[in-house]
């Protein structure tokens, strides 16, 4: 008697749709890439700066570095008061011509200075910028700063350096016009150099001298 298979008809329920694809983000090009990293960083408490389209982060302001700033502050502030200046510090600096920027370690700018975006001044709408060097930052702010600053038409860059012996202040002035990134002429016309204990007067609109033996102390 032969075998008879029984098959039993086994439905199964259709498998639920899937969702439709959510529609691919918006790539993001270079220079907005770079600037929403440096936002992170410096959003997280880093001092992060944009060097030839590159971001780059400084260490934490020492202990050392920020009294400097804080005498420098004390020093200038009559001038300031008296011309209803402002005083920053960690506020950028446009470098042009590409999107670069520098965060000063003290900045003195008139009332409204013209700003670049919401993040960035002009270089040229500024008085006076200030870094304060230390071991990690000393070649970056003696040889690729003043370039950069002149090159934003700054009016007056000072560097203090505590890590020389004896420690020295330099300010430096008068902008070269037309520099280009790769220029190899000195950014500044005029470089004035002196050691801690004399005094350094800073030219018109400030027209004050300030006591170097002070800024160290």
């Amino acid at each position: 008697m032969p075998l008879v298979e029984h098959r039993r008809r086994v439905t199964h329920p259709a498998p639920a749709p899937l969702p439709p694809p959510e529609p691919p983000e918006e790539p993001l090009d270079a220079e907005a890439e770079i600037q929403r990293l440096c936002l992170e960083l410096n959003d997280a408490g880093y001092t992060a700066e944009i060097s030839w389209g590159r971001v780059v982060v400084s260490p934490w302001t020492s202990i050392s570095s920020a009294d400097v700033v804080e005498s420098l502050v004390d020093m200038l502030f009559p001038v300031k008061r008296a011309n209803g200046w402002r005083i920053h510090q960690n506020v950028a600096v446009h470098i042009p011509p590409l999107l670069d920027h520098r965060i000063p370690d003290l900045t003195v700018t008139p009332r409204h200075p013209e700003r670049h975006d919401d993040m960035r001044l002009h270089g040229y709408g500024t008085l006076l910028v200030v870094e304060v060097c230390s071991p990690g930052t000393r070649t970056v702010d003696w040889y690729e700063k003043p370039m950069d600053y002149a090159r934003a038409g700054v009016p007056l860059y000072l560097v203090v350096d505590p890590v020389t012996a004896p420690p020295t202040v330099t300010l430096m002035s008068g902008p070269v016009g037309d520099l280009a990134m790769d220029d190899e002429r000195q950014p500044y016309q005029e470089v004035v150099t002196v050691e801690a204990g004399q005094p350094l007067e800073l030219p018109e609109p400030f027209g004050v001298k300030l006591d170097t033996s002070l800024i160290f102390d």
